[in-house]
């Protein structure tokens, strides 16, 4: 007999929404009468943490079925919805979405394999669209006679600002710009390594040493 898994995203930025998921799952599970043998909650506060998602395979079963409120737990792209998707069908997992009506039985589902590609096509025309739109854009800045590009010297904001203080903390120790990223769960240390050399972040530690 299969098993019913509920799976929650929560997110401690914006507790509404862990919410407004908990009451759509508690009424479609109270109104179809199911049984749930396990609930999964896992926290992604940020991008950089949607891999995680994949912790649903080891708290799932196959030929079970995961009730989630809607797509957009699985991630905050098509294109990375559309993958997880395919990986749960693929481990034969059933998925119940609440809120679009959904119920994807399987990859070999002619319904679901119609959904599927449905998606596929969306994601091709948003970056389809998206191109065009760049490239309009773009145009009428040059017709209006608007250089391009950004003046020289320009900070970009980066996914790094959020830990600054403990990066230089951690540079002030003596540790290797590998062991931070590390240390941080940074998955490469190239980004952070670059953005320690842009922002010459040494040089400020070593002024604060001075001082």
């Amino acid at each position: 007999m299969s098993k019913n898994f509920i799976y929650i995203r929560k997110n401690q930025n914006n507790m509404n929404y862990t919410k407004e998921q908990e009451k759509l799952i508690s009424n479609y599970v109270l109104k179809n009468s199911l049984t749930i043998y396990k609930n999964i909650e896992i926290e992604i506060n940020r991008p950089s943490q949607e891999k995680n998602i994949i912790q649903l395979l080891e708290n799932c079963e196959k030929n079970s079925t995961i009730i989630v409120a809607n797509l957009n737990v699985f991630g905050r792209t098509i294109d990375r919805i559309l993958e997880i998707v395919k990986f749960l069908l693929s481990n034969k997992i059933r998925i119940i979405v609440v809120e679009e009506n959904l119920d994807l039985l399987s990859n070999e589902d002619k319904l679901t394999l119609m959904i599927l590609n449905i998606i596929k096509m969306t994601i091709k025309l948003e970056k389809g669209l998206q191109s065009l739109r760049t490239k309009e854009a773009l145009n009428a800045k040059r017709e209006d006679g608007i250089a391009l590009g950004k003046p020289k010297g320009t900070i970009q904001k980066s996914k790094f600002d959020e830990q600054r203080d403990k990066i230089e903390e951690l540079l002030g120790m003596g540790l290797s710009v590998r062991k931070i990223a590390k240390l941080l769960g940074y998955n490469n240390h190239i980004g952070l390594n670059s953005y320690v050399r842009k922002r010459d972040i040494r040089a400020v530690v070593s002024n604060k040493k001075e001082i």
